[in-house]
């Protein structure tokens, strides 16, 4: 019998011992304490509380943020034969209730649920009744009103603790200051938690700010010839993914996509290009790197700068998670301040505007008087925002606002896949086939794809049933939704538009209460998290000492981003260093990426180097 958390540890993930970082907080949890723990982007979060949990010989109740996220650590543990399902919005509520009794019959080792889950009384009933050894909660910032990813629904789980308060807690996160560290345990009722904090500090990780005029350029320049490294791009839009892609394609650098408007496929066959290497680089958004763990990544560029230090950190902690060297490079060309400012009026629109477009959609979806809690609606935000007059971005951000005032869930994935699930199995689904044999090919495709996980919906995709059946998609369809018709199974279209869940029935136009309390505090927070990223792009110290001292850490200055670089150079070194960094031929743009100068500087000093004939130009080429 698999006891001690080593022996967990090596019987399940093959590891014979564990980080220094993750030990004391396995060892404070399997004592039972509650447990806060601080892990940077890398440092093995999910072990913390995998290992813990199954320690308990008990049920462990995940909450989280993500379905994505949800989803992968469920696949992970389920490939390492640990019992663990994930209760998302996917899922009829007939689905949900089965899979929530099955907990309470300890038919799991993990239940993953996201926090809006948690609210519903029919899960606080069973709840109750759970055999649970622990309790977390994934991605804890997100419960801090001055965190950068708040989510008003975090708050209920303190409803969990004084349910059950004898149940230990273990909350983590990857990025935090004290403030929002100490909101945590007090939202939470944690008792006398174990804090754990590791530093940011990378000692393998160098961090870059460049000034040029041409992002795009000199991104491209920067990747060029480092085909055989392993990068990331990180930008803001998806309009900025898809024009950084067309010009890497157009260079012949191999590249892949990533972005919420993908579909699942299309997103698993992109991250499978990059995972083995086919291609060296990914152009993504923020949705890209959640639960993905490349180990040598060596580098990362941002192409856009995110508007919180807290999103930087996570996303250029995705390089060098091996301990070999890597490189955290942020492009900007001086409009930051500018493009900052007109995103930041979009993200806090007027309230009256929220509430006009909130009681307009919920008249285009129909939604009745006392009705529509829980429901969820495929909306096409772009002809909405069309029809209301305003932007996409400003419609988009309205959506995030009411998601603060707890109105709705906002799911703004762009590709929702066709699903199946069947209601009927064994001798009934025989009998069934048997009287209509037309449905037998498709019936028997389906079941294959399912195999034995048939908790859930499983994703299909039309056309590859049609190709595979040497049928139509037309066909595909019509037998679906006859299939149906007759109680076989539950089928849900691709639908290629976002989608909100609404959290509350509808009320009279009059009785509709946004939280302008809570806006106005994000909105203080936003701007002062804006402050400080443009402080850090425009310091003159130590970017590792700006890092740690916005998350209350300190340390001695790093001696290798560019700042350290650049005071470290005497003027007299500055010309062997330019030389040295010839040894290849190298563009202007090159140059500028790879030598710590203010670019009128080292223009002059290239042009003393060529009239003294130290170097030459050709081709738009330095040579020495």
């Amino acid at each position: 019998m698999v006891k001690t958390p080593d022996e967990i540890l090596k019987k399940f993930w093959g590891f014979d011992d564990f980080r220094s970082t993750q030990k004391p907080i396995v060892e404070d949890a399997v004592l039972g304490k509650d447990v806060l723990a601080l892990l940077p982007t890398g440092g093995g979060k999910s072990i913390c509380f995998q290992v813990p949990g199954l320690a308990t010989g008990q049920l462990t109740l995940v909450i989280s943020p993500l379905i994505a996220l949800m989803e992968d650590q469920v696949r992970n543990l389920k490939s390492r034969n640990i019992r663990a399902v994930a209760i998302t919005s996917s899922l009829y509520s007939s689905d949900i209730e089965r899979l929530i009794n099955n907990a309470c019959l300890g038919a799991y080792d993990f239940l993953y649920v996201s926090p809006e889950r948690i609210q519903s009384p029919f899960f606080l009933e069973k709840f109750k009744h759970m055999s649970l050894g622990l309790l977390v909660v994934d991605e804890a910032h997100c419960i801090s009103e001055w965190g950068h990813d708040f989510r008003p629904s975090y708050r209920n789980i303190k409803l969990l603790r004084e349910t059950r308060p004898e149940i230990p807690i273990m909350a983590l996160t990857a990025t935090a200051t004290q403030e929002v560290v100490l909101d945590i345990a007090e939202q939470l009722l944690l008792r006398f938690p174990a804090i754990h904090t590791s530093s940011f500090y990378r000692p393998n990780l160098t961090y870059e700010v460049i000034q040029t005029p041409n992002k795009l350029a000199s991104i491209l320049a920067y990747c060029n010839g480092k085909s055989n490294l392993c990068g990331i791009i990180y930008c803001a839009t998806r309009k900025a993914v898809k024009e950084l892609a067309k010009v890497f394609y157009a260079n012949k650098i191999p590249a892949a996509i990533y972005h919420g408007g993908m579909t699942s496929e299309e997103r698993s066959n992109a991250l499978s290009l990059w995972i083995q290497g086919n291609v060296g680089v990914m152009i993504a958004t923020n949705a890209f790197g959640m639960g993905i763990d490349k180990p040598n990544v060596r580098y990362v560029l941002h192409y856009d700068f995110p508007d919180n230090l807290e999103a930087y950190v996570q996303e250029s902690g995705r390089a060098g998670r091996d301990g070999e060297l890597a490189r955290a490079i942020a492009f900007v060309d001086g409009k930051e301040h500018e493009e900052f400012q007109n995103q930041f009026s979009l993200r806090f629109p007027d309230l009256g505007l929220v509430k006009k477009c909130f009681l307009a959609l919920l008249s285009e979806l129909n939604v009745a008087l006392g009705s529509g809690k829980n429901e969820v609606y495929s909306i096409n935000l772009h002809d909405f925002a069309s029809n209301q007059g305003i932007s996409y971005l400003e419609i988009y951000q309205i959506m995030k606002i009411l998601e603060l005032s707890d109105e709705i869930i906002f799911d703004e994935r762009t590709s929702h896949p066709a699903n199946v699930q069947f209601l009927i199995n064994g001798v009934e689904l025989y009998a069934f086939q048997v009287k209509y044999p037309e449905t037998y090919p498709l019936i028997q495709v389906i079941e294959r794809k399912i195999g034995l996980d048939e908790e859930r919906p499983v994703a299909i995709h039309i056309q590859n049933l049609a190709d595979l059946l040497k049928s139509n998609t037309e066909r595909i369809k019509e037998i679906l939704e006859f299939l149906q018709s007759h109680g076989v199974i539950r089928y849900t279209p691709f639908s290629q538009y976002p989608k909100i869940q609404l959290l509350k029935e509808r009320r009279p136009d009059e009785h509709l209460q946004l939280r302008y309390e809570a806006l106005q505090l994000r909105k203080e927070v936003a701007n002062k998290k804006l402050r400080a990223v443009l402080a850090y792009l425009s310091s003159e110290n130590c970017r590792v000492l700006d890092i740690l001292t916005y998350f209350g850490q300190t340390s001695d200055a790093c001696g290798t981003c560019d700042r350290c670089t650049y005071q470290s150079i005497r003027i007299e070194e500055i010309e062997p260093f330019i030389l040295n960094a010839l040894q290849l031929p190298l563009s202007y743009l090159e140059l500028l990426e790879r030598i710590p100068l203010p670019k009128e500087q080292l223009k002059r000093i290239l042009r003393d180097l060529q009239l003294s004939q130290k170097i030459q130009l050709i081709d738009g080429k330095f040579y020495v």
